[in-house]
């Protein structure tokens, strides 16, 4: 018998802010803005979690998402 949806939830710890996550990127030497991973997480399709007043998400999405966009760029 086939599992007929999956469905994939964050683990707590990895969610971030867009504020905390952009910090972190910039520690890469590829610093992103937070308008632009609103825009990651449009394009890839990542999930917002809603935590009182704060939208976060997961670090792991942005981190694949910066590794395609990267390699997008690449001649």
């Amino acid at each position: 018998m086939a599992i007929a949806n999956l469905s994939f939830a964050p683990c707590a710890d990895d969610l971030v802010t867009l504020k905390e996550a952009a910090a972190f990127l910039s520690q890469s030497g590829h610093s992103v803005s937070v308008t632009t991973l609103t825009r990651w997480i449009a394009r890839y399709g990542i999930a917002r979690t809603r935590r009182g007043r704060r939208d976060e998400v997961s670090m792991s999405d942005l981190l694949i998402a910066q590794r395609d966009e990267l390699a997008r760029q690449l001649p």
